[in-house]
């Protein structure tokens, strides 16, 4: 047997043995996959709500709803039921929505959330870990409040916004669990065998062969606080080659839903300029919808660029987070034109937290990264299930 295979058996069982010290009953977190879908550039999670058969839902790091999805669709389900108005879940899902005033047709009417969703509970099973390594092999299912429209897609979405009706909120307060949530997006290359990570609870992340909690290379930055739950964080400058590209001050947005990071046009020139001018690769015709390509080697030549955050973290953007293999012979800036005067003027996308694992904790109000973890011998995508 290889050199490489024996330590890597070793490694498991070594983890395994002094993670397991406590009773694997009691679980510390919830992990659960996230896949990538190619074709739409989206990342999901496979879920089987209630008796319903398994979907892919989209994830929505900002998205409000805890639950989107189509009514008719949720109905199916033989534990699907209905929140009505005046229940004890409808009132805490939605303080301000005023019921029907008439007491003998309150009960009757569904309960709906704020943009006129309509509530309803379901259970929702996760996989789940005891030691930050293994999830089990079972899943853990949780009675949650959920939502639908009417005449909505049928492929659903999960929102992950920190809203007091939000899945993460609900496990947490359900099972005592730290306020901590925290995402590993696979990359198109890594993720043929394993998937990436939803982590909801206490943050002991390990990704073998790397034999460290990932959380000890943390780098670290405050939340915006924002009352529509979104997630944001202030980057103060974006560094090229230790050189600082002129950027406008505004909240930035870290998103899931959009496939490369959005920057506003003013920035984005600067950036593409910059990286052009640093590059140590042949220049190749731009391919839509990016501004700068490049001829491929590997991505080597490649800048770093560094998002100087609040509080003097840097979060690293390498090669294998900034080009794009388009064909066999060109790679792109993966970055793209946001406009002039958009809403954020920089939003941070999947293409750039592929391989990175990042935290929030919602308690501190606090955002952490582990940049590449491809520099550590490791990546987003490892086995979970336990062999044990």
């Amino acid at each position: 047997m290889a050199p490489r295979v024996i330590f890597l058996l070793l490694s498991l069982v070594f983890l395994y043995l002094t993670n397991t010290s406590h009773s694997l009953e009691k679980f510390q977190s919830f992990i659960h996959p996230i896949k990538k879908d190619e074709a739409t550039k989206t990342y999901t999670i496979p879920l089987s709500i209630g008796s319903s058969s398994t979907h892919e839902f989209v994830l929505d790091l900002n998205g409000v709803a805890p639950l989107s999805q189509n009514c008719a669709t949720a109905a199916k389900s033989s534990s699907f039921h209905p929140i009505r108005c005046g229940s004890t879940r409808c009132t805490y899902a939605n303080p301000t929505f005023s019921c029907p005033s008439n007491p003998t047709t309150k009960t009757k009417t569904p309960c709906r959330s704020s943009d006129n969703a309509r509530l309803f509970r379901d259970t929702v099973p996760l996989f789940y870990s005891s030691n930050g390594v293994y999830t089990r092999d079972s899943e853990k299912s949780s009675s949650l409040s959920l939502t639908c429209t009417d005449g909505g897609p049928l492929k659903g979405t999960i929102g992950l916004a920190n809203t007091h009706l939000s899945i993460p909120t609900q496990l947490v307060s359900m099972y005592k669990l730290p306020p901590k949530m925290a995402l590993c997006l696979p990359s198109t290359e890594k993720s043929k065998t394993y998937s990436g990570d939803l982590w909801i609870g206490k943050g002991e992340y390990y990704y073998l062969p790397y034999l460290k909690d990932v959380s000890t290379i943390f780098a670290s930055t405050p939340l915006i606080n924002d009352k529509s739950g979104e997630y944001l964080i202030d980057v103060k400058s974006i560094q090229i080659g230790g050189k600082n590209v002129p950027i406008l001050h505004g909240a930035t947005k870290i998103s899931t839903l959009a496939p490369y990071t959005v920057l506003e046009t003013s920035i984005y020139k600067a950036l593409v300029t910059d990286f052009s001018g640093n590059a140590k690769m042949a220049k190749a015709p731009a391919v839509k919808p990016f501004g700068a390509c490049f001829s491929s080697n590997g991505g080597r030549g490649a800048p770093v660029i560094d998002l100087v955050l609040s509080g003097g973290a840097k979060w690293r953007i390498y090669g294998s987070n900034s080009l794009v293999n388009v064909n066999k012979k060109v790679v792109c800036l993966g970055f793209v034109d946001g406009g002039v005067n958009p809403k954020n003027p920089i939003v941070i996308g999947g293409y750039q937290m592929e391989d990175n694992l990042v935290e929030f904790d919602l308690k501190a109000s606090k955002f952490s990264f582990s940049s590449s973890l491809l520099l550590h011998n490791t990546s987003c995508s490892v086995a979970r299930l336990s062999p044990f």
